[in-house]
């Protein structure tokens, strides 16, 4: 009864799988998952791709019912006999039939299975059948007609797995670095990652508790230099509004070094992005350009400098913190040297040397009139 059960299945389930309708669906699933892969366009081609699935889905809730309906009708044994009846076929339990209620049929050896109206199915073992039964049988099955056959079985088969090949060949290409949309989702879920800001307050928490809130996610290394610059904007009462920075270190006990481009933007997330592109090995160091590129100035000023009161007489919305590294100022104006206890002095009078040092600068973003005030810190590092 299992077997019975078994091969039953099968024979509808491969049915199904290789009609022209499924077939059709399936072309149009791949085709436009290959565009969604490649041009990305989730509005033109995700609908579409939905909408398949359903058919899908209602496709394998009709293949059920109609099991079961089969399953119902049927005697559920292997018939090893059976006696003609004028022009119909009787078989063991009394029922007849004849080829006008022949729906569909597979035949393999001497082996015959049989989807009549009605949903009956029949498991016809002819090997022991009577020669003039055997014949009759034979006969009765060419008049059933060609369709009944299921002849587009094997060009169905064909289309499916050309269909497939073309499909994966496309997708494959997408995924290829910089060659399509998925490549871009893919390198995003590889090198990405995404953590909450939860000391959010540059008053209360510094650049520490930003950091500290990155590490729980990354694994930073201990030194770190700029690539490009470090640029923060804080509300009045110090939450941070958005962060954008591009820094570089190197682990010299592991041999692994890395970049990290970092962003954060409050009114989008309140996740910050991090992407990280690793590497092993030693990296090129430039000994000057570290120095000059060292964050370390930048975390040990911003633990002392007085950021509040620098701000409170400005009576703004939105203030920034940028920093570039080590800078050359022409000008005493708004310049303060900073020390590590937090002493603040003003330069002497400028002279014929620029004022070197690494520079932190406090400014307001939305008027530009106001002039920034730029910590240069001077402390043993």
């Amino acid at each position: 009864m299992k077997r019975w059960k078994r091969k039953l299945g099968r024979l509808l389930f491969v049915r199904r799988l290789l009609s022209p309708w499924f077939a059709a669906v399936y072309a149009l699933v791949w085709y436009r998952f290959a565009k969604l892969c490649r041009y990305g366009g989730v509005r033109r081609n995700v609908p579409v791709l939905l909408a398949c699935l359903l058919f899908f889905a209602g496709y394998l809730l009709a293949y059920w019912i109609e099991l079961y309906l089969y399953r119902k009708n049927s005697a559920g044994q292997v018939i090893e006999e059976l006696w003609l009846a004028g022009n119909r076929v009787r078989l063991p339990d009394g029922t007849e039939f004849d080829y006008q209620e022949i729906r569909w049929y597979r035949k393999k050896k001497h082996q015959i299975w049989l989807f009549l109206k009605g949903h009956r199915f029949l498991w016809l073992d002819t090997e022991s059948f009577l020669k003039k039964n055997r014949e009759y049988l034979e006969v009765m099955l060419t008049q059933s007609g060609v369709f009944a056959t299921h002849f587009w079985r094997l060009p169905m088969a064909a289309l499916l797995g050309i269909v497939t090949l073309w499909g994966a060949l496309h997708v494959n290409q997408s995924a290829q670095p910089y060659n399509g949309k998925l490549s871009w989702v893919l390198q995003d879920f590889k090198h990405t990652r995404r953590v909450t800001l939860v000391h959010d307050n540059i008053y209360e928490d510094g650049l520490d508790g930003i950091l500290t809130d990155i590490r729980s996610e990354v694994e930073l290394p201990e030194k770190l230099y700029l690539i490009n610059s470090f640029n923060l904007h804080f509300a009045a009462d110090g939450t941070v509004l958005t962060l954008d920075t591009f820094v570089k270190g190197y682990d010299r006990e592991k041999e692994i070094g890395g970049t990290y481009l970092i962003s954060y933007n409050r009114s989008q997330s309140r996740k910050i992005e991090i992407y990280v592109n690793s590497w092993e090995g030693p990296p090129a160091e430039d000994p000057e350009e570290n120095r000059v590129k060292d964050l370390t100035p930048l975390l040990a000023g911003m633990g002392v400098i007085p950021l509040e009161d620098t701000v409170a007489e400005w009576d703004q919305e939105v203030y920034g913190i940028l920093y570039y590294g080590e800078r050359s100022w022409y000008s005493t104006e708004g310049i303060r040297y900073i020390g590590p206890d937090g002493t603040v002095t003003l330069p002497d009078r400028m002279g014929t040397d620029a004022i070197e040092g690494p520079s932190i600068s406090v400014f307001c973003p939305e008027d530009e009139s106001i002039t920034p005030v730029r910590y240069l810190y001077h402390g043993t590092l």
